[in-house]
């Protein structure tokens, strides 16, 4: 949970949101750069409520829907800090769910797993010009998001060689 409550913490700096907005942000802006699985936003931030790093207000704007916006809290501004300082000195390493069949592939079928390494390797290709589009795009941007995106775009590039070398090694299997 704290990369999610580092995530949702980091969106809160920026400004009050609802639980909706936050979804939306980690799903169009943070889903490329995390594995964070966000099926449900509700029970992260009531977590987050009950134990004081954030706050919700009531909002009723005219004749609409009663919502609820959530803040973050001066003891959430500390917790920011200290998970963001403690993420930048993890020791995971980052594992990759391809890794596993491979180390299995002796029982897998050629065939199918050729089929497969080529549709990955189409999905990342995919990734790829997404990357690109967004670091070539002129719009909101700041340097510190297009150093991400130029992060991903060289782990996919390590990743792109090695899929060949896999595809390389199948083929001759």
């Amino acid at each position: 949970m704290n990369i999610q409550k580092l995530i949702i913490l980091g969106i809160l700096k920026e400004g009050p949101k609802h639980g909706y907005q936050i979804k939306k942000i980690i799903q169009e802006k943070l889903g490329v750069f995390s594995s964070l699985e966000n099926k449900s936003i509700y029970y992260p931030l009531k977590m987050m409520e009950e134990s004081g790093v954030i706050k919700r207000a009531k909002v009723q704007p005219k004749k609409k829907v009663l919502r609820y916006t959530y803040s973050i809290t001066p003891k959430g501004d500390k917790e920011f800090l200290k998970l963001a300082l403690e993420a930048l000195l993890s020791e995971k390493r980052p594992f990759i769910d391809i890794d596993i069949p491979l180390y299995f592939l002796p029982f897998l079928a050629k065939r199918q797993v050729f089929a497969r390494l080529r549709l990955r390797k189409r999905f990342l290709e995919k990734v790829k010009i997404w990357l690109e589009e967004k670091l070539q795009a002129k719009g909101d941007l700041i340097s510190h998001q297009k150093l991400l995106l130029k992060h991903h775009l060289n782990l996919l590039s390590a990743e792109e060689k090695f899929l060949e070398e896999i595809i390389n090694i199948v083929k001759d299997y």
